[in-house]
């Protein structure tokens, strides 16, 4: 009788151990982890690229960047967040996008714009290295660091961050 209660019980185990390994083990979805740039597991290292000097564009087309010798300035078409209050010493647009230059990072007072001028597209899981600067794209961002200072920044639709 023991016997008799136990098959259901394996049966059922049986049919969720099939349910869960769909796919014969495989990922049931190539997307990149949502944690992905932002210190969590990463779906798949990231390809790095050493350039000279490039003009590229997020896969989105949001954001438009200049990566040259240890520098790099990236502007963004659409965001949900607003930049710190306008410093008195900028004259022309702030905050439309963020900076790194002599290790240091910060947002953008320019009168001009980048949008536009790349038709080269850094790729999901990809990254372009100018010098000490580093850009790596992913879905849920563009980070770009200076690999000598640790100093950088995080640009995306709904959130940036310095560090």
């Amino acid at each position: 009788m023991a016997l008799n209660r136990g098959i259901p019980l394996v049966a059922l185990l049986l049919s969720v151990a099939a349910c869960s390994s769909a796919g014969g083990g495989k990922p049931t979805s190539s997307l990149p982890s949502a944690h992905a740039g932002f210190g969590g597991p990463s779906a798949a290292p990231v390809v790095v690229t050493d350039v000279g000097e490039v003009f590229f564009r997020t896969p989105s087309k949001n954001i438009f960047c200049d990566l040259s010798a240890s520098a790099v300035r990236c502007d963004i078409v659409r965001k949900t967040w607003s930049p710190p209050t306008k410093p008195s010493t900028c004259e022309l647009d702030w905050g439309n996008g963020m900076y790194i230059q002599g290790g240091k990072a910060g947002f953008t007072c320019t009168g001009d714009t980048l949008i536009g001028s790349a038709s080269q597209t850094l790729e999901y899981g990809h990254a372009d290295r100018s010098g000490s600067v580093r850009c790596t794209s992913e879905s849920a961002g563009l980070t770009c660091v200076d690999e000598k200072t640790g100093r950088g920044f995080l640009l995306a639709v709904a959130r940036f961050s310095l560090f």
